[in-house]
């Protein structure tokens, strides 16, 4: 038996609307695509770099060291941010955290991102506080990050970036 026009147009509809539902989910709670609009975290990604972030995964754990993380901007770092900003986490909650000579030391022992550029500033020594973190950027020299404005709320944070995904020649996985 041949359907209606409109109960087919009706199922279409239905489809759609679930299909929607799923999608919006999906991106609310679970994965999401993002452009990085500055250098701040260069050379590891670049202005203008689509990257894929996964927002579920701080539901089954903790933020950790050396993640690249996601977060909304706290209102006394920028009152009116346009976008989530990306940074390193680098010191968890009890961490003491320190900059000089070109090294960033964590509990007093040299911490090193192969892919940071050497920072030209001291900062710290500081010890982070609870529910909080220090976030910097890999463009040390050319981040505003935590060395200037200090501890990032865990609350703030939502998302790790896992991997760049566009342009062709800059895809890879994040670490």
């Amino acid at each position: 038996m041949k359907k209606s026009f409109w109960a087919t147009a009706g199922e279409y509809l239905i489809l759609l609307i679930v299909a929607y539902v799923l999608a919006l989910g999906i991106r609310t709670f679970v994965a999401e695509r993002r452009d990085v609009p500055t250098s701040s975290m260069e050379p590891t990604i670049h202005a203008g770099d689509s990257i894929f972030t996964l927002k579920a995964i701080y539901y089954f754990r903790q933020p950790q060291r050396g993640d690249i993380v996601l977060f909304n901007v706290p209102a006394r770092v920028s009152p009116n941010p346009t976008y989530p900003w990306i940074k390193r986490l680098i010191g968890l909650p009890g961490d003491t955290v320190e900059v000089r000579d070109g090294k960033t030391y964590v509990n007093g022992k040299v911490y090193n991102v192969p892919t940071a550029r050497k920072p030209d500033y001291k900062f710290g020594p500081v010890k982070v506080k609870n529910g909080m973190y220090l976030v910097f950027g890999d463009n040390r020299n050319e981040s505003y990050d935590s060395h200037y404005w200090g501890f990032l709320p865990r609350k703030d944070v939502f998302a790790e970036a896992v991997c760049v995904v566009w342009p062709i020649n800059h895809i890879k996985i994040l670490n």
